[in-house]
């Protein structure tokens, strides 16, 4: 028992090293308007099988749900020093993606926040 857990743990750290490269970010992230350029992308990686059940099994309490969308989610978190951090879940039939952005203040959030989400809705929606 022991072992078997101790092996999802590595498989679980080694998956989360990955580095997540979709042409759907790349896009958002080109043709984002500057006048939402006001964030920075702290991170994106594939979520492991094990990663991707207990988020939607068990979502976290310290997260607020703003979108959901059949291709996407997008959750928001307000850090301690103010920050908000958004992270974005992108499915499709193979792999969830995770990608974390950061707005320096909830009121750069609320001013941008519309921006954002449509960009966002533009690049990642699944035209098939």
């Amino acid at each position: 028992m022991l072992r078997t857990t101790a092996l999802i743990f590595s498989l679980m750290l080694l998956t989360s090293c990955s580095l997540y490269s979709s042409a759907g970010r790349k896009q958002f992230e080109e043709k984002a308007p500057e006048s939402i350029q006001s964030f920075s992308l702290k991170s994106c990686r594939t979520l492991s099988a094990a990663e991707t059940f207990l988020r939607e099994e068990f979502p976290s309490n310290t997260h607020e749900l703003i979108e959901m969308h059949p291709d996407y989610e997008v959750w928001e978190r307000t850090l301690t020093n103010g920050q908000v951090e958004i992270t974005v879940i992108s499915q499709d039939n193979k792999t969830t993606d995770s990608c974390l952005y950061q707005f320096e203040s909830k009121q750069i959030w609320q001013i941008y926040k519309k921006s954002f989400l449509d960009e966002l809705s533009r690049s990642l929606v699944n035209l098939d």
